[in-house]
């Protein structure tokens, strides 16, 4: 194992912990609006606003025009002021003005929006609030690329993962105790952006290059050169992920369909926290190897991350398939207990997302945007067929089966395409054994379950206690344990004070 190996796999993986954290804090928080709005609205109500929701991320992805990606890979690759000032600085000139258009243009034209895009007029005061927070969606989320490309994630944490879901939660709880219905739901939900947005303005300030007293070098074509792809990717990637919400309003009857699949959605989308917390500090790491030319640093670290991506999502993936119906009665409540199924069904597309690691950033990594918008385009195509055939037989559940297949069509194009640019896959034997322990932990924990004829929460968390014993047993068993993941515990031991040495002995013993 090289002095590089080590140092990047110990980057990786303490910035990954803190970004894991940060975003389960997220989610956490975002979870409990969720519940708050749907238990408190009810489904029809509850999917007017997700409507909105989905609308305004759409517009803000458009407005970004890839630029937030962009800069978190063009920033590693500077050093002098005048290059990182004129990223920064080429960026916003080009988002700010846009997505001031996009907002106000949405506001305006509210009424027509809702009763020829949505069918349904009583929308538009929804419409016209996500539309006016368009613009600070953006900003932010400029900033959060901004963040990025500095190599730095604790402010990420704090303005992603803290500063929107808690004035969010702390709005919306506003808005219920004072009564003021979906529409009030509405703005609390839009006024967290622009409480975010302030902490945004903050980081720039204190922490970029931005506001520097330095020439900056104009990089508004070279910027948009290479990020104009990664829109058309990203509008892609919206359209797989939120189409869904879009066209249950157009084809599905009434919007009970919506507040049910986007009950179960959110929860199936748990399975890419991992893979989101190691992507957002993965991408300007492998930009960086890969401009230096340390190519078998780049696939070890590929590698690396996409086994502890797996390890880590295995777990919430298995509890949600096997016990469907639980989780969702005790989060949303019986109400949305029809859509277990499909809740199964999303977890496996989501699951072949986390498998394939972090591809989309490896090739965005090394310059291939305009191939994974060409992996997108058709990916999205095959997504919206779907839907128009399904979603009109099947509601929500033909939702489902669309966006199922299309992460799996995504990740299988990304993966054939990263292989064919760099060489670069994730399989290896250590993954393989990991989910073999998975498997067996999992056979060991259902069959204990499934023992008892009333499965309840209670019984759910002792399964999953059940599940992780014999997960960590059956991985050290297998010899699913690296140098790396020793060089981490080191670390751990140096940064705490703490003695682990017989632990590291068992490991030792075992470690590939």
């Amino acid at each position: 194992m090289s002095d590089n190996a080590t140092k990047f796999s110990r980057v990786l993986a303490s910035s990954g912990a803190l970004l894991f954290g940060g975003m389960m804090l997220q989610l956490g928080i975002n979870f409990g609006s969720k519940l708050l709005i749907a238990r408190t609205l009810g489904k029809v109500d509850y999917g007017s606003v997700s409507l909105g929701i989905t609308m305004m991320t759409m517009l803000s992805v458009l407005a970004l025009v890839g630029t937030d990606t962009g800069i978190g890979r063009y920033l590693p690759r500077f050093e002098e002021g005048a290059h990182r000032r004129g990223v920064l600085l080429s960026a916003f000139q080009i988002v700010v003005p846009l997505a001031l258009a996009v907002g106000v243009g949405v506001a305006l034209l509210a009424e027509p929006i809702a009763a020829v895009v949505f069918g349904d007029p009583a929308l538009t005061p929804i419409v016209r609030i996500f539309g006016l927070a368009v613009p600070f969606m953006a900003f932010v989320k400029l900033t959060i690329g901004s963040i990025r490309g500095m190599e730095d994630s604790i402010p990420k944490v704090y303005l992603e993962n803290l500063a929107v879901p808690v004035s969010r939660l702390a709005l919306i709880v506003g808005a219920v105790f004072f009564g003021l219905g979906t529409t009030g739901v509405a703005w609390a939900y839009a006024a967290s952006y622009g409480v975010a947005a302030l902490f945004g303005c903050y980081y720039l300030v204190r922490h970029t290059p931005l506001f520097e007293r330095v020439e900056p070098a104009r990089m508004h074509g070279e910027l948009l050169l290479f990020s104009a792809p990664i829109m058309i990717t990203a509008t892609m990637n919206m359209i797989l992920a939120n189409i869904d919400i879009f066209m249950l309003g157009v084809l599905a009857d009434g919007t009970g369909g919506i507040g049910v699949y986007n009950s179960v959605y959110p929860i199936a989308s748990m399975l890419t926290v991992v893979l989101t917390s190691f992507g957002f500090i993965f991408m300007p790491v492998i930009s960086k190897l890969h401009s230096n030319g340390e190519f078998g640093e780049m696939r070890r670290m590929y590698q690396l991350v996409s086994k502890w991506v797996f390890l880590a999502t295995t777990p919430i993936f298995l509890v949600v398939v096997l016990f469907p119906e639980v989780v969702i009665r005790n989060t949303f409540g019986k109400e949305y207990v029809a859509g277990a199924f499909t809740l199964s069904l999303l977890a496996f597309g989501f699951l072949a997302h986390a498998v394939a690691g972090p591809a989309g950033n490896t090739l965005t990594s090394v310059g291939k945007t305009r191939l994974i918008m060409y992996d997108n385009v058709a990916v999205a195509a095959v997504n919206v067929a779907l839907n128009v055939v399904l979603i009109p037989r099947y509601s929500y559940l033909g939702a489902a089966v669309a966006t199922t297949v299309g992460y799996l069509l995504m990740n299988v194009l990304y993966l054939a395409q990263l292989y064919r640019a760099v060489g670069l896959h994730p399989f290896r034997g250590t993954l393989f054994r990991t989910a073999t322990a998975a498997g067996v932990a999992a056979a060991v924990a259902y069959g204990g379950a499934s023992i008892l004829l009333d499965i309840t929460l209670v019984t759910l968390v002792g399964a999953f206690a059940l599940f992780c014993a014999v997960y960590v047993a059956a991985i050290l068993a297998l010899g699913a344990i690296e140098e790396e993941e020793l060089a981490l515990v080191e670390s751990f031991e140096e940064r705490f004070g703490v003695d682990l040495e017989g632990a590291k002995r068992v490991a030792r013993r075992v470690a590939r």
